[in-house]
């Protein structure tokens, strides 16, 4: 192989409710027969559902962009913060349903309720997901609003691995919403208007958009032209999901009150795009570890083939440090105990500061357990002794560790109603 180039007025509220970033492989109460928000969506008018045991966006089939974004808390006062919460648990339920968040005249003397950009779009199966950061509950030793006790155990700031380059603006939050549809427009909406509702409360820390190849079929490809995502779960797999991404309220690393939740992986993984396109195609597959156009393994046929790993011991065929080796070396229960769920998306950003295209993957995975799950895998693939390939064309410049909410269980409920009372 050659040589290969190494390596951020909540106060004025709205009529809608005055109450209430590793490629490849890598609580209302709850009430029977509630909806799981699953169903996959055929069309782009189709809504899904806001309430049920589990938020949506994470086990709904990726529409075909994202948007994701970070809020810091900026006020101290617990109850404005709980109110906040209903407010947005409303205006998300109306959201989704494609509904206008103000039906009634608007008074021509004040900002409309609804800022207006979507009127005419389809609802573009739009989800909104909702997840609180570390320092939701403590930030610089303090018990910002006391909750501090009921912080998760495994909820913890994302740390840098090896050969990350986080940036402070792009990195960490108090809470993050995760808005997916298929029509960007919608996605922003969403975003802007909740932004809107939480002046005064929150304001935006970062912000990041991602999308996929709109009528490709199949498994979608990142910017490097490789299929992503080939090892995912299957959505409909319950029992993977009970497993590997629902926290149960027994968890001894999670808290009672997250029952129904899961926690949440961001990472913007800049593609050092130029470097890449310098490599030989058969470099580039022997990186990654599968074959470029049929997502196939090395040792493969199809892209579903399951790679013999225990065959090439020495890794003549499939390189010991490519990624998906690395990644998944599928050996023992270990592997599938590691096993993610990822959603991740493409990000296109101009040019960086000294000209480069400023463009990479939005990786975002789901997980039962933080540890033993995401940083059992992340700390393999950085390990310095022998480092993932990959991390010689990628850069790892911002995201955070979030526990989604459990899903509120009907109207009258409300985001971290579990958390609060």
């Amino acid at each position: 192989m050659s040589d290969k180039m190494n390596r951020r007025a909540f106060l004025g509220m709205t009529a809608a409710g005055a109450a209430g970033v590793v490629l490849g492989d890598l609580l209302g109460k709850a009430q029977v027969a509630l909806p799981t928000n699953k169903a996959a969506a055929t069309t782009t008018n189709e809504t899904l559902n806001f309430y049920g045991t589990h938020q949506t966006g994470v086990v709904t089939p990726a529409q075909n962009f994202a948007n994701v974004a970070a809020f810091d808390v900026t006020t101290s006062d617990v109850k404005e913060l709980q109110a906040l919460m209903k407010q947005w648990t409303e205006m998300a339920a109306t959201l989704m349903a494609g509904k206008p968040l103000a039906v009634e005249p608007q008074d021509g003397a004040f900002p409309p309720t609804d800022t207006g950009e979507q009127f005419g779009l389809d609802t573009g199966k739009l989800t909104l997901t909702f997840a609180l950061g570390a320092t939701f509950f403590e930030k610089e030793g303090v018990d910002r609003f006391g909750l501090r006790s009921r912080k998760p155990a495994g909820l913890t700031e994302m740390p840098i691995f090896h050969k990350d380059s986080l940036q402070e603006q792009l990195t960490h939050g108090d809470i993050v919403v995760q808005a997916c549809a298929d029509d960007p427009i919608i996605c922003f909406h969403a975003i802007r208007n909740l932004t809107k509702a939480a002046r005064g409360v929150a304001h935006l820390r970062w912000q990041q958009t991602g999308q996929l190849g709109v009528k490709s079929q199949g498994t979608k490809r990142n910017l490097f032209g490789f299929k992503d995502g080939t090892a995912n779960p299957a959505l409909q797999d319950e029992t993977f999901m009970k497993n590997n991404v629902w926290i149960d309220a027994s968890d001894k690393d999670s808290a009672p009150w997250l029952a129904g939740g899961t926690y949440m992986v961001v990472r913007r993984i800049h593609m050092r795009i130029e470097t890449w396109d310098q490599q030989t195609y058969s470099d580039q597959e022997e990186i990654i570890g599968r074959q470029k156009v049929s997502g196939a393994p090395m040792d493969g046929k199809a892209e579903f083939d399951t790679p013999q790993f225990a065959a090439d011991a020495e890794g003549k065929v499939t390189a010991l440090d490519s990624h998906i080796r690395l990644s998944n070396p599928r050996t023992g229960e270990n592997s599938e105990r590691e096993r993610i769920l990822r959603r991740g998306y493409n990000f296109m950003d101009n040019l960086d500061s000294v000209g480069r295209i400023n463009a990479g993957l939005l990786f975002v995975c789901f997980n039962r357990n933080i540890q033993t799950q995401f940083e059992s895998i992340q700390k393999r693939l950085t390990n310095p002794k022998m480092p993932d390939q990959m991390l010689a064309y990628t850069d790892t410049t911002g995201g955070g560790y979030f526990a989604v909410l459990p899903g509120v269980s009907s109207k009258g409920s409300y985001l971290g109603q579990t958390l609060f009372e």
